[in-house]
């Protein structure tokens, strides 16, 4: 083909209007031209550019684009070879962009290609400019294709250092008062503020963040690994956590507002709530509360995995031979000290058991819960309780129970987002399952839940503690208990069992398993004395004090009779303040018969006897409310004790009728 026809047919390549069907032979043309060698076209491709991918992961967005715009420059290059010679390919491109005549995918490949912005990426393309991409592809691939873009500037300046000091610290200062701190420590010419923040803004955000924050809190912007609980079956794994709850309710045992504490035990596999148990604080005997509801109703698991609180890492729950754990044969797994994280599972479920509870009660007190509204019913609740005892706001101890037995049942029975999907058999679309399902899902694969049998649940989960026996005795938590059936094995250690709410009696058993008997609580102790002689050892040394305060009273007033009553005598204070001035001094009267004035004004009584006798005296200083006093003093049993006394001194009511009615 002669060349300036191969060169018509290159630049209809290129040209706008020329379709790319028209390249098509038809079937009934045959060619018969000569075999072409590489020799004829020296200056030809000999075959099309080849893939040479290379590893462009370090490239930005934009460099890449500009790479493979330029490729697809030379892969037209590469096409016009086919008809005519590389230099003259080159210089058709050239021709076309700037007739105007080049197909518009090209010329946007083109204005890609050369890198600019503004007016400049329109400039076109040159020869000069495409046959240097074309010595760089051929010298390293793609890859060299690429804008050499110049990145931020990495280095590290020499006052990062003593600046990071002052600004990595936990409390967190800002970029503006970190700046003012560091020029004043700063020997030398302080940076501007502003090469400052762009220094920090380059900085990775873990790097940046450390010493600003530690321990969990610069966990939680760290790389991290998931753990799977696909490949287990329920029952495996349990995990418990316990949480204080944020609401108030009734305290069961004074009354007062308080917040409960709720312990939870949940299977990791299905994530079902298995066990629960509230009270008044975290212990161990509440975590051994859930955990046997757990093994009631879910099973006994395999592992147990928890945090290494007071209510796991303790004596009932670990102590070789006698622990709980032992004894179920459960393995217990504690959680990193300080990596909450670790047990992310529990915690989120604890939240999403008691978040929801806690704000569908008056007296919630979470973080979201508006500060005056929750000081408003602080103050309700508050005086409730002081005038009446309780607070209809509040929970008692019973309702609470109900209300977060209900919530963990609503909550197993929820779609839970960390379950595999299944096919709703209903709707027949994707969704999550609960726990409950999950549950069932595998009972109906073939798997049953390790229960605890009949007569063994209540023995189970006693705790146990090794004790030492002497003289047929126990001591535990406190308190001695006794069995004649001890007395063979004194100063051995023996295994006791005892009920967490009846401490009555405990249960003894040998080290080596046997059941020995039953210790009841102070079975062995009697009375230090009968009980009646103890009493006749009172009435004497009574009786010898009565006649010690005789003599003294004989000596100071000789004759003088003392009158004791069957029943210690109350003293009661009396004023009438409607006669009686505020600054009026208190007459004490003796019993004893003693010649004394009268006072002419009305006294302040410290008994019935003074009144009584007062008034007796005095007729004629009676108030409205004496005569009906006297009448009630006169039928008790206080004037029969002392009517004795009265009479012979002239006292007695019989003596006074007519001037009490003349009064």
């Amino acid at each position: 083909m002669p060349k300036a026809t191969r060169r018509e047919i290159g630049e209809a390549l290129i040209s706008k209007p020329f379709p790319r069907e028209a390249l098509a032979v038809p079937d009934a043309i045959e060619v018969t031209a000569p075999p072409c060698s590489e020799a004829s076209l020296p200056d030809a491709f000999s075959e099309p550019l080849p893939p040479a991918f290379a590893n462009t992961g370090n490239l930005t967005e934009k460099q890449r684009a500009v790479m493979i715009a330029r490729k697809g420059i030379l892969m037209e290059v590469a096409r016009l070879t086919a008809v005519m010679s590389k230099r003259e390919a080159i210089m058709s491109l050239e021709k076309g962009w700037r007739d105007g005549t080049i197909e518009e995918g090209l010329r946007q490949k083109a204005i890609a290609a050369n890198d600019k912005v503004g007016k400049s990426a329109n400039r076109g393309m040159s020869y000069s400019t495409i046959y240097n991409w074309l010595r760089q592809y051929e010298q390293g691939g793609e890859a060299a294709l690429a804008p050499k873009h110049p990145g931020p500037d990495m280095r590290v300046p020499e006052w990062a250092a003593a600046f990071l000091f002052i600004y990595q610290t936990p409390q967190k200062p800002s970029i503006a008062d970190a700046y003012r701190q560091f020029i004043k420590v700063w020997p030398g010419t302080p940076p501007l503020e502003g090469a400052v923040r762009r220094f920090v803004n380059k900085i990775a955000m873990p790097d940046r963040e450390r010493g600003r924050r530690t321990d969990n809190a610069l966990l939680r912007i760290l790389p991290h690994k998931r753990r799977d609980a696909s490949g287990f079956w329920p029952g495996d794994i349990y995990t418990a956590d316990g949480t204080t709850l944020d609401a108030e309710v009734q305290n069961p045992l004074t009354g007062k507002p308080f917040k409960p504490e709720v312990t939870m035990v949940l299977d990791v596999v299905t994530r079902r709530c298995v066990g629960i148990s509230v009270g008044l604080a975290e212990s161990a005997l509440a975590v051994l509360d859930a955990l046997r509801v757990a093994c009631l109703f879910g099973g006994v698991p395999a592992k147990l995995y928890t945090d290494n609180g007071p209510g796991y890492r303790n004596q009932l729950m670990g102590e070789h031979g006698t622990c709980m754990m032992d004894r179920l044969g459960i393995t217990m797994t504690n959680s990193i000290p300080g990596r909450p994280r670790g047990k992310g599972l529990m915690e989120r479920g604890v939240q999403t058991i008691c978040v929801p509870l806690a704000k569908r009660l008056t007296t919630c007190t979470h973080a979201d819960m508006d500060r005056d509204a929750a000081k408003k019913i602080f103050k309700i609740t508050r005086a409730h309780i002081k005038q009446h005892g309780s607070s209809a706001l509040m929970l008692t101890w019973a309702e609470f129970r109900v209300r977060i037995v209900a919530r963990v049942d609503e909550y197993n029975n929820t779609p839970h987002r960390g379950l595999k999907k299944i096919v709703d058999p209903k709707t027949g679309r994707l969704r999550h399952p609960s726990p409950n399902e999950a549950w069932e899902a595998f009972r109906a694969n073939g798997w049953e839940p390790f229960l605890v049998q009949e007569h063994l649940r209540d023995e189970l989960f006693m705790p146990s503690e090794m004790r030492m026996v002497r003289n047929g005795e126990v001591q535990v938590l406190g308190s001695r208990y006794y069995s004649n059936e001890l007395a063979d094995f004194h100063g051995e250690r023996v295994e006791i069992r005892y009920d967490v709410w009846d401490a009555s009696k405990i249960f003894v058993w040998s080290t080596s398993g046997q059941r020995i008997c039953t210790a009841e609580l102070d079975a062995n102790v009697i009375p230090y004395f009968p009980k009646n002689r103890i009493e006749d050892a009172r009435e004497k040394r009574a009786k010898a004090k009565i006649s010690r305060l005789e003599n003294k009273i004989q000596a100071i007033a000789p004759g003088t009779t003392v009158l004791l009553p069957e029943s210690p005598h109350t003293y009661t204070l009396m004023a009438d303040s409607l006669t009686q001035p505020a600054q009026e001094p208190v007459v004490l009267e003796t019993l004893f018969e003693q010649p004394q004035e009268h006072s002419t004004k009305r006294p302040v009584f410290t008994s019935e006897f003074d009144r009584y006798v007062w008034l007796i005296q005095n007729t004629d200083k009676w108030t409205d409310h004496d005569a009906p006093w006297l009448e009630k003093y006169v039928a008790s049993e206080g004037y029969k004790d002392l009517e004795d006394y009265y009479r012979p001194r002239g006292l007695a009511w019989g003596d006074t009728t007519s001037i009490a009615g003349d009064s």
